[in-house]
């Protein structure tokens, strides 16, 4: 489906230059809120999984208070 933004381009040479560009900065755009939304999606889970007695170590999650739930400040 064309876009119609490029109606204004005269030759076909333009309109798939300006065409190209503006796919990659909707595509480099779309990887970065990608990396944003992972970040924020890690940060939740690691405040959820603090709240529930858990820290992260190396690279497996130990419980730091056993026998312990969340706590209720």
């Amino acid at each position: 489906m064309p876009l119609r933004i490029f109606r204004s381009e005269t030759s076909a040479a333009a309109q798939r230059e300006r065409r190209e560009r503006v796919e990659r900065a909707m595509s480099e755009g779309f990887r970065v809120l990608s990396k944003l939304f992972e970040r924020a999606a890690r940060r939740i889970d690691d405040q959820r999984l603090q709240r529930s007695g858990y820290e992260k170590q190396e690279q497996f999650l130990e419980r730091s208070k056993p026998g312990r739930g969340p706590t209720n400040s």
